[in-house]
């Protein structure tokens, strides 16, 4: 990162200041338009969110802003398949025709940006903004993305195969047979994993054209949007976006509620003092990456203290001289979960187990200063 993050604390004072005379808080979210696989919900006044359901059994969309201003909209992020950001297009003018002028991507994941070259085509001037070094780790990552992924032989078209292979034989990979049930999930899985190859083969990635450093002021009539690179957190560069006349916060993955956070590649140490100035802006609104709407900031507080219970841990293990392996089979952060509710499903536990495995090996990197 170029700039310290510490260097905007006193724009967040100032931001304070002006939540004073701010709009009042903003409702509950209300539904205002849906379809079949996403639901636009209002946030704020010309403020909205389009949560969707995942893209396959095994990819999520990230979640999408909308913001309407005075002579155009800013979208916040644009989801996995260049189809879903279609209908998040059908979806926006449902309660505005203004076009959409600016399109931000928070960080360079490709469940964020996959969808851009909808924008480009419906909008043909909009403006693809990003953080500067995220434009080259989107360029890369997204096509490195779809073409190993539909390359013969490859891991992801296996796994499709062998999806394939048990719906039509009725049997699952130990032979057992398929419960009607499964046989509807396996037909779903099935049927959305090719039409995600189908449109990876052909995918486009759109670059950004309009990059910064730190942070960046960006106008939509009188509707002031501020965005400001927080650094390493979910990613190298995690953007979030902020709306101070609305006290409205896009926050990107930094904060994710689907129904866990996303611990797999990520930097836990810095990640800490990120969520701290999270929960230091004064929103009445923060918008997860992933997951509903939140109204305060309770849960970012238990996103950071499961980070600070696997970095503390886990230095403490390393100072015993304990290795990776040892600490991953030791260290136990059962006890944080317990006090998630949003965490408690025992259907989770599979999921809670790998993510936490990955967790303290970012963490054991973290405190030794080696990422």
């Amino acid at each position: 990162m170029t700039t310290s993050l510490h260097s905007y604390r006193w724009y967040w004072a100032g931001a304070l200041a002006l939540a004073l005379v701010a709009r009042a808080p903003v409702a509950a979210a209300q539904v205002e338009a849906r379809d079949a696989g996403a639901r636009l919900e209002r946030v704020g006044d010309g403020v909205y969110v389009i949560i969707h359901d995942d893209a396959t059994d095994d990819w999520p969309h990230g979640n999408t802003g909308v913001v309407v201003g005075d002579d155009g909209v800013l979208v916040v992020d644009a989801t996995y398949l260049p189809s879903r950001a279609r209908a998040d297009i059908a979806l926006i003018r449902s309660v505005t025709a203004k076009p959409v002028r600016y399109l931000v991507y928070t960080h360079w994941h490709f469940d964020h940006n996959n969808g851009g070259i909808a924008y480009k085509q419906a909008f043909p001037g909009v403006t693809v903004v990003s953080e500067r070094e995220n434009a080259g780790y989107i360029a890369l990552n997204g096509t490195w993305w779809a073409k190993m992924s539909v390359a013969p032989g490859s891991p992801r078209q296996a796994s499709l195969a062998v999806l394939e292979t048990e719906l039509s034989s009725g049997r699952d990979t130990a032979g057992a047979p398929l419960a009607a049930e499964a046989r509807v999930r396996l037909t779903k899985a099935v049927r959305q994993r090719k039409s995600e190859m189908a449109e990876l083969a052909t995918l486009e990635v759109v670059p950004p054209n309009l990059l910064f450093d730190g942070a960046l002021t960006l106008w939509l009539g009188k509707r002031r949007i501020d965005l400001v690179d927080r650094g390493r957190a979910n990613s190298p560069h995690d953007v979030t976006v902020w709306l101070p006349d609305d006290r409205i916060l896009f926050t990107g993955d930094i904060v994710v509620q689907s129904p866990l956070p996303y611990l797999l590649a990520s930097w836990p140490v810095s990640w800490i003092q990120v969520l701290k100035d999270i929960e230091a802006v004064p929103a009445a609104a923060l918008v997860p990456g992933h997951g509903p709407v939140l109204r305060d900031a309770g849960y970012v507080r238990q996103v950071r203290a499961l980070l600070e219970a696997a970095t503390s841990r886990t230095a403490a293990l390393a100072l015993e001289g304990k290795t990776l392996d040892q600490i991953q089979a030791t260290l136990d952060l059962d006890d944080i979960r317990r006090a998630t509710p949003v965490w408690q499903d025992p259907a989770l536990d599979a999921d809670w187990t790998e993510s936490i495995r990955m967790l303290i090996e970012r963490a054991w990197r973290g405190v030794r200063g080696q990422g």
